[in-house]
């Protein structure tokens, strides 16, 4: 049927957004491109007068990466997406819509939602269904890319079928013949963050004063490191790999370990780098104890062994083979030892469609989540005598980063995806299960189905900090208890993604642990996977990245040095729970009528919700009133009653003062995780770290 015939028969009894099209249409339909150039983490719309960076007519909604999506010369992160038109209807009926993107997509027909696919994610599908007459009906998807990978696919399911398809090129129509102009430059994207600055709605982009930055490596030297550690001699071990997070498992080894000399005190000129013999499979944590080194790779933990003491390894042996990994996504992190034990995590599986496919995995893999052996998602430890292996705890999606604390206390991060709303940081103990239940599919490998997550039989247990999504952590790695300064017994959490180093105070509320999370600075060349301490009382942090969405600026490498300056800046040290309320500290006085000034404070707060989606909103967001306002004596310090503060729920406190001195804040913002409310019998006990159990008054 000619597009005129079709327009002149449905025109009177079509509701489309503003009335029937009365121009001449054309098969396709109208995608437009928005360079932003800031860090995006949520669906919004750009601003009504901007002018789009690219503006073209297409005819399918089938994009696999950057160039096919803006073409050459377009931006390659921070953009917005719209593809609008109409669809072209033949038969009446229930359509279901599948919508596949990387990052948060959104389809609109006929002005309302179909697919509401929001946050920052790995290129996953999300469904919907909408009954739709013959005829033409507007159609409207928004997306925005942050970085890293990028997809946006349109498939439907017409009714009758039982598949999902290509929405093919004829169901689409856009009016004909217009002029598509375009201008360069960024535009305003109105997710309440287009006044943001660094440290105030944006990840911080430099150092913290605090540190100063000195670049190690030499000319040529381009680790993409899993795991570091430092020898009795002060030479440092760091363990290379190159991620592929494509779904497939590679049989060849991808990593190497090498050995670097004349690190402390020493610049790119003066190191030594001596690569080691051997190769290993995504080498992913090292941890030297009395001269040995133990390397955890998929396969297992491996021992090289310096025999005569003379700084050369000997000999190589497969110490511990308790696991399996049979995933590409199936990493060994770690790793640290404590009391003759050593540490580690495990990860689970992700299935993309190829992975699907290879496997012979029967039925839907929501979340990516898919088949596991046993013990994946676990936390565990290996007594280094006897071998002895304990699985401490269970529930962990990709716990990337281990700390053991001088007191026993054991921290481990996890990432965002399936049953994980957002990143956090959990306080682990024995026998808990975290959350994350491993996908129970049958499949080739698993013909009886995957094995069920360690102590998912219990509840699970909260985290200890949430850490919301893409606002101050995207991929949290290592996390490390700062030995010494004004945040002694706090933790350093340092970030690939997002980049850079973070910071959380703990404190004990009715038995547990919890406590808030802080930005703290980058100025580093890569997205931080380990962070480690130095002889000489400096911060050693190494780099890595891959393709997708896992890496910081698209850089895949990185070894630099954080070596303390003496200095610091205004921020936010502590907040602090009370009965009705919240206690703020700041490094710096503030003028008391300002800090006694309740308009200046704002909270916020909401809960997460785990399911077997990828990643997933925050719900039940709400203001919360800020009552009074009380400044402590040295107007250092700020009592904020707030009696609305509800347990279960992260608090997000934003401020914005100035010092006394006249210096801006460094960062604006904290976030609460209030598992629990103290009461006045039973009030909030900071937590330092590096004390025992009985002087922390556990």
């Amino acid at each position: 049927m000619p597009v005129e015939a079709l327009i002149a028969g449905v025109a009177t009894s079509l509701l489309l957004q503003d009335a029937a099209p009365a121009k001449e249409l054309e098969q396709g339909y109208t995608l437009r491109v928005y360079d932003i150039g800031r860090p995006l983490d949520r669906l919004a719309r750009v601003a009504e007068d901007a002018t789009p960076n690219i503006d073209r007519l297409e005819d399918r909604i089938d994009f696999n990466d950057e160039s096919s999506l803006v073409g050459a010369g377009g931006p390659v992160d921070f953009f917005a997406v719209e593809a609008v038109g109409y669809l072209s209807i033949d038969t009446a009926g229930d359509y279901t819509f599948e919508l596949r993107s990387d990052d948060g997509a959104r389809l609109e027909i006929d002005g309302k939602p179909v697919v509401v696919h929001d946050g920052v994610h790995a290129p996953t599908p999300k469904e919907g269904t909408v009954a739709l007459s013959a005829g033409l009906h507007p159609f409207r998807i928004e997306m925005f890319e942050n970085q890293g990978g990028c997809a946006l696919l349109l498939n439907w399911k017409k009714p009758g079928s039982g598949r999902f398809a290509l929405v093919p090129p004829e169901a689409f129509r856009t009016e004909k013949g217009v002029t598509r102009v375009v201008s360069a430059g960024t535009k305003v994207y109105k997710d309440g963050r287009e006044n943001a600055r660094p440290g105030d709605g944006l990840p911080i982009e430099t150092a913290h004063p605090m540190f100063a930055v000195e670049p190690l490596r030499p000319a040529g030297f381009e680790p993409r490191i899993g795991g570091m550690a430092f020898l009795a001699d002060n030479r440092l071990v760091v363990t290379d790999f190159e991620p592929m997070n494509n779904g497939e498992l590679r049989e060849k080894p991808n990593g190497r370990l090498f050995i670097l000399s004349n690190v402390v005190g020493g610049t790119p000129e003066s190191v030594k780098v001596e690569p080691l013999p051997g190769e290993y499979h995504d080498p992913c944590g090292v941890v030297a104890v009395d001269g040995d080194l133990y390397i955890s790779h998929r396969p297992g933990i491996d021992r090289l062994r310096d025999l005569d003491k003379d700084g050369v390894f000997e000999t190589r042996e497969e110490w511990a083979r308790p696991w399996v990994g049979d995933n590409y996504h199936h990493f060994s992190f770690g790793l640290k030892e404590k009391d003759g034990w050593i540490y580690g995590t495990l990860s689970t599986s992700i299935y993309f469609g190829n992975t699907i496919d290879h496997d012979g995995v029967i039925g839907d893999t929501p979340g990516l989540n898919g088949p596991n052996p046993p013990h994946r998602g676990t936390l565990y430890r290996i007594d280094i005598e006897t071998k002895e292996i304990e699985w401490i705890s269970g529930g962990f999606r990709t716990p990337n980063g281990v700390e053991v604390t001088p007191s026993g206390d054991v921290f481990v991060s996890d990432n965002q995806g399936a049953w994980l709303p957002a990143s956090k940081l959990v306080h682990a103990r024995q026998g808990r299960f975290y959350g994350h239940y491993n996908g129970r599919q049958k499949s080739r490998v698993y013909p009886e189905g995957g094995h069920a997550s360690l102590y998912s039989e219990n509840p699970p247990s909260p985290p200890a900090v949430w850490l919301p999504q893409n606002e101050i952590a995207n991929s949290p790695t290592t996390p490390l208890v700062i030995r010494d300064g004004r945040y002694k017994g706090d933790l350093w959490l340092s970030e690939l993604t997002l980049g850079g180093i973070n910071r959380v105070s703990l404190e004990r509320v009715a038995g547990e642990l919890q406590g808030c999370a802080y930005r703290v600075g980058n100025g580093l060349e890569g997205g931080v996977q380990r962070l480690v301490y130095g002889p000489d009382g400096c911060l050693y942090a190494g780099s890595i990245g891959s393709g997708g969405n896992w890496n910081w600026r698209d850089r895949r490498f990185g070894l630099e040095r954080l070596r303390p300056t003496g200095k610091d800046a205004f921020e936010i040290a502590r907040v602090s729970a009370e009965p009705d309320g919240l206690t703020v500290r700041f490094t710096r006085p503030i003028d008391a009528a300002w800090l006694g000034d309740a308009r200046n404070f704002t909270l916020r707060q909401w809960r997460y919700e785990a399911t077997e989606q990828y990643g997933g909103p925050k719900i039940d967001e709400e203001p919360v009133e800020v009552v009074e306002a009380v400044p402590g004596e040295a107007c250092d310090s700020v009592f904020l009653r707030a009696p609305g503060i509800k347990a279960g729920r992260v608090v997000s406190l934003h401020t914005n003062p100035v010092s006394q001195d006249g210096e801006k804040i460094w960062s604006a913002e904290a976030w609460y995780t209030m598992n629990a409310k103290p009461t006045k019998e039973s009030p909030a006990v900071a937590a330092d770290l590096l004390l025992s159990r009985k002087d922390d008054g556990k």
